[in-house]
């Protein structure tokens, strides 16, 4: 069970450890859409999950480029970055229906309006919002 509700940090390294204890938490497939403006947090909250699962946070860089990269830990983890995406159809020929339909998988989605995303028992949205300085407010509500 992944915590919900509304949380405050005040530095990337409060941001990490709060994605830390829930990647820790998790063990079984499990999905975070990250939302939030450019710069706000999410690859930070993105690599506390990974440290979480047991992938190394060094290794996890932003997609962006490269749309999906994919590590191994306790549970397998991608991370997806839909921002460069105009459409449906460049979003399927990622192969995101596999990924979706994988087992033993944790997966986080920056900007996931960019796709239809289909519901997951255990997927979470989770809204990052810039409070000024290095103050964040992270809002982690599961999906419905």
């Amino acid at each position: 069970m992944t915590k919900t509700g509304e949380f405050r940090t005040n530095s990337a390294d409060s941001t990490f450890e709060l994605a830390a204890d829930i990647g820790a938490s998790i063990s079984e497939t499990t999905i975070f859409l990250l939302t939030g403006d450019l710069g706000v947090g999410k690859t930070v909250f993105a690599k506390g999950l990974a440290y979480g699962v047991g992938v190394d946070p060094d290794e996890v860089t932003s997609p962006t480029y490269t749309l999906v990269n994919q590590y191994e830990g306790r549970l397998r983890f991608y991370h997806l970055d839909l921002y460069r995406l105009t459409g449906s159809d460049e979003v399927r020929e990622l192969g995101i229906e596999e990924i979706l339909a994988g087992e033993n998988s944790l997966i986080v989605i920056e900007w996931p309006d960019r796709m239809d995303c289909q519901q997951h028992p255990e997927t979470y949205r989770v809204k990052i919002v810039d409070e000024g300085g290095e103050s964040r407010r992270i809002s982690i509500v599961k999906s419905t």
